[in-house]
Parts: C-alpha cells; sequence; structure tokens
C-alpha cells in the first residue's frame, strides 16, 4: 500500500503543471500603454498604466508570472473570443460583451463621454448623430454609435488618432472614456480648454475579463486576487500616482505607421 501511495505521489509530481493564463493587452492609456509605444519604436518599452500594474500586483497574489503581451486591441480582442485559458485588459464592459467573456476583476470605473470641438453640440447622441465621429476600432463605443444609427463613423486603432483629429477638425465629436480622451489629447498636444465635453452617454467599467472557457474556480482566484489588491491599499496607491501621471507629447514626425491595412487613417 504504501509503494502504491509513493508511485501516486510521484505521478502528480511528474504531471506537468496547468499552463498559467496568457495576459493580453493594448495600448489604451492610461489603462495599459508602453513607452515608448509600438507606433514610435519597433522595439516598444515596458508595459505600464493604472491596469496593467493592478493587474500584475494581482499575478503576485496568486503566483503568476505577471507577463502582459501587448498587440492590436482588435487582435486581442479575437484572441480572447477564439482561443483558451487567456485573459485580457482592459475591457470595458458593456452590454453587446457581456455573453462573449468571463468577467473576473473591475479594476476602475469611469465616464463613456461624448466629446466635440469648438461650437459643436454634443449635449446627446442625437446632436451628433450625423456629424463625423471618432471612436476606438472595434471597441464597446463603437458597437454603441452604430446601435444609435450614426452615419458617418471613423473608427481609428488608437485613441490618440482619434485625438489629433479632433484637433485638425477632421472629426467633429468623439466617443470614449473620459482619462482616455485627456491623455490622448495630452499626447497630441492638444489644448484640453478647446474640448466641449458633452453627454455622459454610460458609466464605463473597466475590467480584466477572460476566454469564456476559464473554469469557476480560476475566475475565483482572480477575483480574489483583486480583493487583496484592493484591501492593502495597493489599489489606492495606484490611483494616486496615475492621477498624477505626467503625460509626454508625442510628436508626430516621431510616430511610425505599421504597413497593416488597419494604420491608414
Amino acid at each position: 500500500m504504501r509503494r502504491l501511495w509513493m508511485l501516486l505521489v510521484a505521478t502528480l509530481a511528474a504531471a506537468p503543471a496547468a499552463a498559467e493564463l496568457r495576459l493580453l493587452a493594448a495600448e489604451l492609456p492610461p489603462y495599459t500603454f508602453q513607452v515608448p509605444p509600438a507606433t514610435v519604436s519597433e522595439f516598444p518599452g515596458p508595459g505600464q498604466g493604472l491596469v496593467h500594474e493592478v493587474v500584475v500586483e494581482m499575478a503576485k497574489r496568486i503566483g503568476h508570472s505577471g507577463s502582459i503581451e501587448y498587440m492590436p486591441w482588435f487582435r486581442a480582442q479575437e484572441i480572447a473570443m477564439s482561443e483558451p485559458n487567456i485573459g485580457i485588459l482592459a475591457l470595458t464592459r458593456s452590454p453587446e460583451r457581456e455573453d462573449r467573456y468571463r468577467w473576473l476583476a473591475k479594476i476602475v470605473t469611469d465616464d463613456l463621454v461624448l466629446v466635440g470641438g469648438q461650437g459643436v453640440d454634443v449635449s446627446t447622441l442625437d446632436k451628433a448623430r450625423d456629424r463625423p465621429t471618432g471612436v476606438l476600432l472595434r471597441s464597446g463605443a463603437e458597437a454603441l454609435l452604430r446601435e444609435h444609427g450614426f452615419t458617418r463613423i471613423e473608427p481609428a486603432p488608437e485613441e490618440w488618432l482619434n485625438a489629433k483629429k479632433l484637433k485638425d477638425r477632421r472629426i467633429d465629436a468623439w466617443l470614449a472614456p473620459r482619462l482616455m480622451v485627456i491623455h490622448a489629447m495630452k499626447e497630441v498636444r492638444g489644448d484640453l480648454a478647446t474640448l466641449n465635453m458633452g453627454q455622459i452617454v454610460r458609466s464605463s467599467e473597466i475590467w480584466l475579463a477572460g476566454s469564456k472557457d476559464l473554469p469557476d474556480a480560476e475566475v475565483a482566484r482572480w477575483a480574489g486576487a483583486f480583493e487583496a489588491v484592493k484591501a492593502d491599499g495597493t489599489l489606492e496607491r495606484l490611483l494616486r500616482k496615475y492621477r498624477r501621471l505626467d503625460v509626454a507629447p508625442i510628436p508626430d514626425e516621431r510616430r511610425r505607421y505599421s504597413q497593416d491595412p488597419i494604420w491608414n487613417y
């Protein structure tokens, strides 16, 4: 009997460990971003951002490496919806996405706000429905504009492109989370005083989400890690850090554009 027990222990020890959750992110400052970003250098810098750092802290508490891969946002979403054992940050939880993911932890809540250039009435969605309106490609905000019958939607793969287009008067309106609007405008040396902050369309809950196949135990592990990050003051420390974040402008001449068709904006 003892030999049987020892054989069982040896077999379990030799079994390969379950693969850790693969974490994906994109350039979504101030939530997740790289310095320098991929649009500036072919060798992007390390990841950072409020949600990036919170998830790294969560990972520490459950023995995860904290490794996060950066890629175009549309690609990260495709992988998370089609491949197993994927985590994705920072994903806005919205009705159109609700059944496509497991929802592990709500990191922060922002406002999804309609922004206009000077003299543009953005007090309601109806006022901007027929105006050229910028939005993040493959985002919950883009889906919302389509549901509301917007006729001149101009999606862009990163929000700084929408900021630049609004600054250059190539679009009249822009729908995005407030913190992303402010960060992107600073990146392109935009004047925040010229922004017309209009209707708050809905709250924008920013989550760590996962692929649909994730078992309840894995979801619970990450949810528990987030509670620990809140309880020990780490979350509040990171919130304070990113409220004071000094955003360095990136001159247009430093941007390098991929040959991928999504960059033709």
